[in-house]
């Protein structure tokens, strides 16, 4: 059997991680004993390979050779192969590209890389000798292909994003013979290839006589293509995963069973050990190899009870902290975040900070604080605006045994009152809340940076940072529409659910800004994150660049 993912024109690479959509990570999977992130679109993988598929085609778009990558030539028991679409050219264009491929009598099926569904063995539920459609029940069809059927399964009408929908069953995937996708191939180039959707031609398949059932043996079903779809990917497989009781015995750990408390005992002033939640080890380099961290002194046992009941306590957790193997956003729409971006650019912060100072602004739950001190950092102070996050960052510390981080409520347009500059500030996922983002990069070079800056910034638009003369003439206009020129949106209402997001910058944006507020850009390790050096700024014709907050009322 044949299985068609049609990847070319399901959405371009999501520009903040740097990889395709069908990449995004949704939870982990194991490999052996080794914890790994999951791609979307190995959901759909392997629910082709539960029901019988021993050849996937992959449609890909010229640009996503990542995939290509990541899946290679093979998955257990299946043979991959790979299919260019040119350009975007809609979903039928997508899976016509494979006909070459397929024989009249080879069983074909075809599911979307960026969905998630259940029950895994849907596909093994629909008839292999005409054209049947695996159905799911959604609460809002209409953003779907709702499909109309009698009473006995038969396709009446395919509703492709009907406002009015008739039914609220949605096709998810579909198998067919290969004699039945080499018609519907016939059909659409009859039709001048102007089907763009799927729904549309098989409507006109219908009325050529054609026959097509639909299944309603799906039970949920999931698009991942937006945030509020991740977060309900998340939410579904969360609901999917065996109940504690149910998943066998835990491997003894430090933190293996409630009211046992961790191994640190209580009135030590420094415990010298590896770090991790289970043997306490920290990875040192690209070689894996570890080394020992000196932790801060514990003021007290917790027992793995009470770190749930905290972390339950302090409510929703935007930080995935691993607290003794209690997660604290285990569901997070990113996957391990921000454990996957930390491991992206960790690289190019020095592994020993001894004797060195940290300032994280905005700092939430404090991870990269923690990250920080597991280096050796002597001082780390982290500021956030809203206790709530520092309220959880306060209870991880104590956990965790990092108490002597410092953590204060301040805004980062106050930061000139810390009086102090620091060897590192890190300036994480920040810039987008900040009304005044490129204000307050100029404090943090006036005040408190001394040395080095790392910034990270959630990006949209183009990963070109083109460059830039000194200067233009007041008629050249062209400019401003080339992809790689700097671009900060601005977002008047809500992005992404949050009236706390303001801006958001194209990575040449993020590049101009950091060179403009003083620091040289000396590593870009990944998309979002730039690793920068603090510089003198000369002063503009007239006087500083910047204007800062008056220190009192003045004329």
């Amino acid at each position: 059997m044949w299985g068609i993912i049609p990847a070319a024109g399901m959405g371009t690479r999501i520009q903040p991680l740097g990889f395709s959509k069908e990449l995004l990570p949704v939870g982990s999977s194991m490999d052996g004993e080794v914890e790994r992130p999951r791609a979307v679109s190995e959901f759909l993988v392997e629910r082709m390979l539960r029901a019988g598929t021993t050849r996937i085609c992959f449609v890909v778009g010229p640009g996503k050779s990542d995939i290509v990558q990541y899946y290679g030539c093979g998955l257990r028991s299946a043979d991959i192969c790979y299919v260019v679409q040119p350009q975007a050219g809609g979903l039928c264009d997508a899976i016509f590209r494979a006909c070459p491929l397929i024989q009249p009598h080879e069983p074909v099926v075809v599911g979307l890389p960026d969905t998630i569904w259940f029950p895994e063995d849907g596909l093994a539920a629909l008839p292999g000798d005409a054209l049947s459609f695996l159905l799911f029940p959604v609460d809002r069809p209409q953003a779907f292909d709702a499909v109309i059927t009698d009473e006995n399964g038969k396709v009446q009408e395919i509703q492709v994003k009907h406002p009015d929908a008739k039914s609220n069953w949605i096709w998810g995937a579909f198998r067919m013979p290969g004699a039945v996708l080499h018609e519907l191939h016939a059909l659409w180039q009859e039709r001048e290839r102007r089907d763009e959707y799927i729904g549309t031609l098989v409507n006109a398949y219908i009325q050529r006589g054609g026959r097509a059932v639909g299944v309603r043996a799906g039970e949920a079903y999931v698009d991942v293509g937006t945030v509020h779809g991740y977060r309900q990917a998340l939410t579904l497989l969360a609901s999917r995963q065996p109940r504690q009781e149910d998943a066998g015995p835990r491997p003894t750990t430090i933190c293996s069973h409630d009211g046992q408390p961790l191994s640190v005992d209580k009135g030590v002033e420094a415990v010298s050990a590896p770090w991790s939640p289970t043997a306490l080890t920290a990875p040192h380099g690209d070689a894996g190899t570890q080394r020992p961290v000196t932790l801060a002194r514990a003021r007290r046992q917790f027992t793995r009870g009470e770190i749930e009941d905290g972390v339950r306590r302090l409510g929703d957790w935007f930080q995935n902290l691993d607290l003794y193997g209690v997660r604290t956003a285990p569901a997070h729409f990113l996957g391990d975040f921000p454990m996957i971006k930390w491991k992206r650019f960790a690289h190019v912060i020095p592994q020993d900070l001894a004797g060195k100072s940290v300032l994280e602004i905005g700092c939430n739950a404090g991870f990269y604080s923690f990250e920080m001190k597991k280096r050796g950092a002597s001082r780390v102070v982290g500021i956030d605006f809203d206790d709530y996050y520092l309220n959880q960052a306060r209870f991880a510390a104590e956990v965790l045994g990092f108490e002597d981080v410092d953590f204060r409520r301040m805004s980062v347009y106050d930061i000139g009152a810390l009086g102090e500059k620091f060897d590192i500030v890190l300036f994480m996922g920040l810039v987008y809340h900040l009304r005044h983002p490129l204000l307050a990069l100029d404090l943090v070079h006036e005040h408190v940076a001394g040395d080095l800056l790392v910034y990270q910034s959630l990006q949209r638009g183009s990963p070109e940072m083109e460059p830039l003369r000194e200067d233009y003439d007041f008629w050249q206009t062209d400019i401003f529409e080339r992809p790689g020129y700097p671009r900060l949106h601005f977002i008047e209402k809500k992005y992404s659910h949050d009236e706390t997001n303001w801006w958001v910058p194209n990575a040449a944006c993020s590049a101009a800004m950091l060179r403009s507020a003083g620091f040289q850009i000396v590593a870009h390790p990944e998309e979002e994150v730039f690793l920068c050096k603090r510089v003198d700024v000369p002063p503009g014709p007239d006087g500083p660049r910047a204007v800062y907050p008056a220190a009192g009322a003045g004329g």
